[in-house]
């Protein structure tokens, strides 16, 4: 039996994994489940784990602390993480292995099979250097959108969403705020042209890196993270399934 840590600050995610593993997986043996990285970071020198399921974004101590302040004992990882197209891009290049929340069961089988055929990863340190690399040196983009009598520059990664009303586009920012700017959806879509958004529907634009769940299946949409649902229409859906398939 492989013994396994669980660590998240979602509480959903704790359960979901734990009933995933052991209808699943059941090789592994889960001898704790942590609600945050400073309770995980005792369950690992408790325990001793073979194994531990870390997710990364958590307040006070991330993934990463968990890792620095536990890299005395001798496990093995697999990373959970929710959407982050630059996150996603940092772990393939790594070779670190992760899983992409919602989990799909037939993902976590083969990420654990596959640490099951790893005697250990000597080259952790090494791996995780890259990922912070490559996932740190994302470039912020700026725009310039004209607000009323004067022009705005907005930083991209603070556009969640942009919705179309008539000739007129409604921006969702991280911040809270809403701005309505004078152009179409389709002229906002050319401003953002190569940066990391995408056309789901006739009336949304939405920026991939602030994706939070992609439900696929029949009447597919996608919840952002300001907990808004949007649909993803029957003539973008196959387009949009592929930019994920690229990543």
């Amino acid at each position: 039996m492989i013994k396994a840590v669980i660590i998240d600050d979602e509480k959903n995610a704790l359960e979901v994994l734990e009933i995933q593993l052991k209808e699943y997986c059941p090789n592994i043996e889960i001898v704790a489940i942590a609600n945050g990285g400073q309770k995980g970071i005792d369950a690992i020198k408790k325990y001793n784990p073979d194994l531990v399921f870390l997710d990364i974004e958590m307040p006070q101590k991330n993934g990463f602390d968990v890792l620095q302040e536990t890299k005395s004992q001798d496990y093995k990882v697999i990373f959970t993480t929710a959407y982050d197209q630059f996150a996603i891009k940092a772990f393939k290049y790594s070779t670190l292995d992760y899983l992409l929340k919602p989990i799909d069961a037939m993902e976590l089988q083969a990420a654990v099979s596959k640490i099951e055929e790893k005697k250990s990863d000597s080259n952790l340190e090494s791996k995780l250097n890259i990922f912070l690399e490559k996932y740190h040196g994302k470039e912020s983009q700026r725009i310039t959108l004209p607000i009323g009598d004067s022009y705005q520059i907005f930083q991209a990664d603070d556009i969640i969403r942009c919705e179309s009303e008539s000739n007129y586009t409604h921006i969702h920012l991280i911040s809270g705020k809403k701005v309505m700017v004078a152009k179409t959806l389709k002229e906002i879509q050319d401003i953002l042209d190569g940066l990391e958004f995408a056309r789901v529907h006739q009336s949304h634009l939405i920026n991939i890196n602030h994706i939070e769940k992609i439900f696929k299946g029949e009447g597919a949409y996608v919840i952002m993270k300001d907990g808004i649902n949007i649909p993803v229409s029957r003539n973008k859906k196959e387009e949009f399934m592929d930019l994920f398939r690229k990543l």
